[in-house]
C-alpha cells in the first residue's frame, strides 16, 4: 500500500514520488504535478496541471508501478 504524506518536516530519504500542489485558475482550485524524487523537477505543464485528486491518484499509481511506498505532497508558494 502506498502512503501519502502531506508537507512533512523531514522528507523521506528513500526514493519516493513528489507531488507539488499550487492554486490556479478562476475559480481558484488546487492543481499540481508529480515526479520521482531522484529525477529533475520539470515544473509541471502550466495550464495542463492536473486537479489535486487526479494528480494524487496518478502519483500513487506511479509509486506502485515503481515499487515505491511513499508519495510526498508539498504546497508550492
Amino acid at each position: 500500500m502506498v502512503s501519502v504524506i502531506w508537507a512533512p518536516a523531514d522528507k523521506p530519504t528513500e526514493r519516493h514520488v513528489v507531488v507539488h500542489v499550487h492554486r490556479d485558475g478562476m475559480p481558484s482550485a488546487d492543481k499540481g504535478y508529480f515526479f520521482l524524487s531522484d529525477e529533475n523537477d520539470w515544473g509541471g505543464a502550466g495550464p495542463f496541471d492536473m486537479r489535486l485528486d487526479e494528480v494524487i491518484e496518478r502519483a500513487k499509481q506511479k509509486a506502485s508501478d515503481e515499487g515505491l511506498i511513499t508519495v510526498v505532497v508539498v504546497r508550492k508558494p
